[in-house]
């Protein structure tokens, strides 16, 4: 009879921490979707009220975001590469994306040059370097 015992105690702990866990998880997901909404929100917010399809599709070939007020991606491009003394023709894996993060628009620029990976956060209003990571490829 104790074994019997023993085998419902330790099935009622091994459920008990599933649930736990399933209770943890299920906290963590909704914490997600509440940031995940709350950053839609301030972009739409940040748009004057107004939806902006251009922003649903940041690598479009429409490259013109001046709609927008915004600098063009080409500017952006030339703020990273003046930054770090390159040129256009010295880099390549070139990837330019208009986002909105750290509570603006910014263009996350993506490039390579000889054997590191820059990364770069650009202001798309006024094109001022927000941060910029440079790593091993």
């Amino acid at each position: 009879m104790k074994k019997e015992e023993k085998k419902l105690k330790n099935i009622i702990v091994l459920l008990t921490i599933i649930i736990v866990i399933l209770v943890g998880l299920a906290i963590f997901v909704i914490i997600e979707f509440n940031d995940e909404r709350k950053d839609i929100r301030e972009l739409y917010n940040h748009n004057n009220g107004g939806y902006n399809e251009s922003l649903d599709n940041p690598n479009s070939d429409d490259n013109n975001d001046s709609n927008n007020n915004y600098i063009s991606r080409e500017k952006a491009l030339k703020i990273a590469l003046d930054d770090v003394k390159l040129n256009n023709s010295d880099v390549y894996d070139i990837d330019i994306e208009l986002d909105y993060k750290y509570n603006q628009m910014v263009y996350e620029i993506d490039f390579k040059y000889n054997n590191y990976e820059y990364e770069y956060f650009i202001n798309a209003e006024n094109g001022n370097i927000i941060k910029s990571f440079r790593e091993r490829d």
